[in-house]
Parts: C-alpha cells; sequence; structure tokens
C-alpha cells in the first residue's frame, strides 16, 4: 500500500521540522511538502498534491481560517487542525471544524518529545479520515438496555440521543438547524472532544441556532426543547427523577475508550425513559455507539444511522449497522426531517389519545 501523501502548514519551524521528522519514521506517511503559511501550502498544493493537511490556526498572512476557506473552493482534501485549549484556540477550532476540517488535536495534550504518543494519534487520525482507514471496526462491547414497553412504531418519544465524532460538530449543527424551535423533547449529544472544547462548540451552536444549546450539567433537570452537549473529560447519563430527566455526569467507567462515550449515554437514556427516545449515530471513527445502538434497536426502540455518502468518517455508523443496530439508514440531510415526522406522529398520538 502507497504511504499517505501528507502537507503541513504552520508558522513555527520547530514544530514543521519535528512533525517531519516524527511522521518520517511512520511507513505509512510520507511528508510531502512543509509551508510556513497558509499561503505557500496553497501555493504548493499542485506540486505536492498531499492526500491529508496538518494545518495550524494561528499563523500569520491569511491564518488557518482563511487557508480552510480557500481549500473549500479547491477539490476537498481532509485537514486535520493543530490546536491549543486556550481561550483563543478553541473557539477557533470549533470555528475550524464548522469551516471543513475534520478532526483536531490540542497540541498542549502532548509532548513534542513525546514521539511515541503524538505520532500515534497523528496516525490513527490521519489514516481514519482518509481512504487509508482500517476496513474493519473493532469488536465492539456487549450493552444491556432496559426494553421498551412497546415497539419502536408505536411508543412515544420523550428525548433524542445523538452520538459523533470525526465530522460530528457541523453535522450535529444541520440536524439541529432543520429542527428549528419545534422540538418537544430534550436532546442530548456526544460529541468526541476534550473538556476545553465542548463549552465553545455548546456556545457556537447556541448562538447560530433558535434552540438553547448549553454544557450538561451534573443534576441537572432536562427541559423540553433544550439541547445538552456532554462535557469533555466526563460521561453524560440520563436518569429517571420524579419530575422527568435528569443528567448525570461521571468520570467513571474511567476505562472506556472515550469519554464522554457514546455507548453510556444510549444505554443509560434507554434505561431511564424505558424506551421512549430515537437514538441517532452520525459520522466519527470507531464503534463508540454501535453496541447501545444496537441493544436499543434490538428493544424496539427507533435509531437512525448516518449513510455512508454523507459521512465524513463512516466508522461509528458502520459498526453500528454491521450489528444491526440501525433501524434506519439516512443522509444527513433527512436526519432532521425524519426526526421532525417522528415528534409529529407521536404528538398526534397522544393529542388522539391513542
Amino acid at each position: 500500500m502507497k504511504p499517505l501523501r501528507v502537507a503541513v502548514a504552520d508558522d513555527s519551524s520547530f514544530i514543521r521540522l519535528a512533525l517531519a521528522r516524527l511522521l518520517g519514521q511512520e511507513p505509512t506517511v510520507e511528508v510531502v511538502g512543509l509551508a510556513s503559511s497558509g499561503e505557500e501550502l496553497l501555493e504548493h498544493l499542485a506540486q505536492w498534491q498531499p492526500e491529508a493537511i496538518i494545518l495550524d490556526l494561528a499563523m500569520p498572512g491569511m491564518g488557518g481560517l482563511g487557508t480552510l476557506d480557500a481549500l473549500r473552493a479547491r477539490p476537498p482534501i481532509p485537514v486535520l487542525i493543530l490546536s491549543t485549549h486556550s481561550s483563543q484556540g478553541a473557539p477557533q477550532t470549533i470555528e475550524a471544524l464548522h469551516r471543513g476540517a475534520v478532526d483536531f488535536i490540542d497540541k498542549q495534550q502532548y509532548s513534542l518529545v513525546d514521539f511515541e504518543a503524538l505520532r500515534a494519534v497523528l496516525v490513527e487520525k490521519l489514516h481514519h479520515m482518509t481512504s487509508g482507514q482500517p476496513s474493519e471496526p473493532r469488536v465492539a462491547p456487549t450493552v444491556e438496555v432496559i426494553p421498551t414497553a412497546a415497539p419502536a412504531s408505536t411508543a412515544a418519544i420523550d428525548l433524542f440521543v445523538l452520538g459523533a465524532s470525526a465530522g460530528g460538530p457541523p453535522a450535529i449543527e444541520q440536524i439541529l438547524g432543520d429542527l428549528g424551535d419545534r422540538v418537544a423533547v430534550p436532546i442530548a449529544i456526544v460529541q468526541h472532544m476534550p473538556g476545553a472544547f465542548t463549552r465553545s462548540f455548546a456556545e457556537r451552536l447556541n448562538t447560530y441556532l433558535p434552540l438553547r444549546v448549553q454544557e450538561a450539567v451534573h443534576h441537572e433537570p432536562l427541559r423540553p426543547g433544550f439541547v445538552y452537549i456532554a462535557p469533555g473529560g466526563l460521561h453524560l447519563r440520563i436518569e429517571s427523577a420524579r419530575d422527568g430527566l435528569r443528567a448525570l455526569l461521571s468520570l467513571e467507567p474511567e476505562a472506556a475508550a472515550h469519554r464522554p462515550a457514546v455507548d453510556e449515554l444510549f444505554a443509560s437514556a434507554g434505561a431511564a425513559t424505558r424506551g421512549r427516545l430515537v437514538a441517532v449515530l452520525l459520522t466519527g471513527m470507531g464503534f463508540d455507539g454501535a453496541a447501545s445502538m444496537a441493544a436499543l434497536a434490538r428493544s424496539g426502540v427507533h435509531t437512525i444511522a448516518q449513510d455512508r455518502a454523507s459521512s465524513v468518517v463512516f466508522g461509528m455508523p458502520r459498526a453500528a449497522i454491521e450489528a444491526g443496530g440501525a433501524r434506519e439508514v439516512l443522509s444527513l440531510e433527512r436526519i432532521g426531517p425524519r426526526l421532525l415526522e417522528l415528534l409529529s406522529v407521536d404528538l398526534r398520538r397522544r393529542t388522539s389519545g391513542a
């Protein structure tokens, strides 16, 4: 297999050379060009012909966001952002994801002298967000979900739950935008993202959408028409209380591959609502959410997976589909309208007393 052709754009010569050295020791990756600015990257794209780009946002000149905008006018090349979780870095990174970047790495989580840790995450993300991603997902763990009392065609809806990873922020924004302000149930979301970034993600969605979007707070009641984003570094679970549904935040299980984990949200939501929910699994690498969604589907819950064509990375939806967890497989543009259809059917049923 030919190595993946990667270009690096960063104004720091130290970081450019460190990344070139780091990736130069990886046989599945070839660094084909180093640029000190977005302008230099764009000037050499035709010569370098990269299949993926590692892009720093804090560059002089047109900067990282301007470079992303320019790249959108060209044949698509997956972009991995180098970011920091500073007060300026986190909002810029979230904006970059909404402008077409596939994923990001927080530089402050890694040391450029600890080559193994950084190389492992770089190589994994680069291959997953390009055609070189692994063809087989790992085996998903078994997740137990309390069965619903009625099949999906007749069960009421008290909650929407969504899970996503790479490519998720713009997908989530599109779905929530398609829902408008007509949502009579709470919405809980797990987006794989470090803690310093989920607040910026929630704030951006809250600015651009008619729905109220915020990070979930421990023991907070879930209100209809509100969207709750799982804080990075904490699992979001749903519990049933006398006054309705509440959010629970926890570090446990610490051994989970992701924190927050989609499986934790989906499984707990199924138990708390006794199956009166709709679960949606969106673009992302890996298999988080596949086991819990399969258990929900077996118990009669209506489940939706994003299709291959509209997924930036088809890993998570594919794993759920292969596990039998998707009652429907829909394009991104169809998911929001479909959720409204399901709510409309539920509202007519409740109004008629059926």
